[in-house]
């Protein structure tokens, strides 16, 4: 038997190097591989980037809001009281936020003047005038007339809800919620029936008071019926000028 050259054992030699290191190389390739996919677990990636999950996006920042301007006041802040011109309702209200009364304004108007806000859109209180609205609803009960009153204004389109309540002076009131067509609910609107006179309501709306403020106010609202007055003849016309503040 022969013995193999020198240059055989070579060729052998580096066969044989050469394996080992593609071996090396090829388990390398896997143990990477495994590890890859260890940090990857729970995100199958699809093409595109998109995941099981969906498209891969990132994550939204939230966007800073500002709060609507709300008239607050201190818990020691002394209290006024408000009679109407026309009508024998009075309320309480602190004495730092400024009313706004108007002249020859049959409703009894009273505005708030605050966060530069035109007063004409900013009433506080006012009184409804059942008939010069729909005469109907003056003998009918006065939560069909509260239900249906959204109607009178093209900006509402429909009532979202009203609770009935008493305030602590006796007076029968309904809180209502009006959707604007954005789903939206401007004002808290409150309507207190009138003791003996189904032709009336009293409405206040709050868009711009901290709610416990509005709250003290709808409940200290009195109605003295004992007094007497004249409903005015009713007409149509434009929201009048304020002429006077308190």
């Amino acid at each position: 038997m022969t013995e193999p050259n020198n240059k055989e054992q070579t060729d052998i030699t580096k066969i044989a190097v050469a394996t080992i290191i593609g071996v090396i190389v090829l388990a390398g390739a896997v143990w990477g591989a495994y590890q890859y996919s260890k940090q990857q677990a729970g995100n199958i990636i699809l093409p595109g980037g998109v995941t099981y999950l969906g498209p891969t996006v990132a994550p939204k920042t939230a966007s800073p809001t500002t709060a609507p301007p709300v008239f607050t006041a201190a818990s020691d802040v002394t209290w006024a009281t408000k009679k109407g011109n026309i009508y024998p309702f009075s309320f309480s209200y602190p004495s730092t936020l400024t009313l706004v009364v108007f002249t020859s304004d049959i409703t009894d108007s009273i505005a708030i003047n605050w966060g530069n806000i035109p007063v004409q859109q900013n009433l506080l209180l006012n009184m409804e005038l059942i008939d010069s609205r729909d005469s109907q609803y003056v003998k009918k009960p006065k939560l069909e007339f509260v239900n249906n009153w959204y109607r009178y204004f093209s900006g509402l389109k429909e009532v979202e809800s009203v609770e009935k309540f008493t305030n602590i002076n006796g007076l029968v009131g309904y809180k209502a919620k009006y959707l604007n067509y954005t789903n939206a609910s401007p004002n808290i609107d409150i309507f207190f029936e009138v003791p003996k006179h189904p032709e009336i309501m009293i409405h206040l709306a709050n868009g711009v008071l901290d709610p416990k403020i509005f709250n003290r106010i709808v409940d200290s609202l009195k109605w003295d019926s004992a007094s007497a007055f004249s409903t005015p003849v009713t007409s149509s016309s434009s929201s009048p000028a304020p002429t006077k503040k308190i």
